[in-house]
């Protein structure tokens, strides 16, 4: 994908496999600016889609995120139930500020968790 001269250009050429491209980057940890660039789309154009929060960019960033906290949980929980104590450890730990991270945003910003 080439240079794209403004946001709806960039908007109408997102494919689904870049979609897709995206959830994977972002479960690897990569900034929006470094997908950006991967994906070969101005840096400024991405960015304003993926500053919009309902934005298919936004959702698929968001959602590879999740998906790669998940299986990293499933994987540590598993591990615990198998008798894993430093896992079992680890789970429990992470679980807790999961938690109070959530109580927080639902006091501080009336966010549903």
């Amino acid at each position: 994908m080439g240079s794209l001269a403004n946001n709806t250009a960039v908007k109408n050429n997102i494919s689904e496999e870049q979609l897709v491209m995206i959830e994977h980057l972002a479960g690897c940890n990569y900034s929006p600016k470094q997908i950006a660039t991967f994906l070969k789309i101005p840096e400024r154009d991405f960015l304003s889609l993926w500053r919009v929060l309902q934005s298919s960019v936004r959702l698929a960033y968001e959602r590879g995120k999740l998906i790669s906290q998940y299986e990293i949980a499933k994987t540590q929980q598993q591990s615990a139930i198998a008798g894993n104590i430093t896992a079992a450890q680890v789970f429990l730990k992470e679980s807790k500020e999961l938690e109070n991270k959530n109580i927080l945003n639902q006091i501080l910003f009336d966010d549903d968790y």
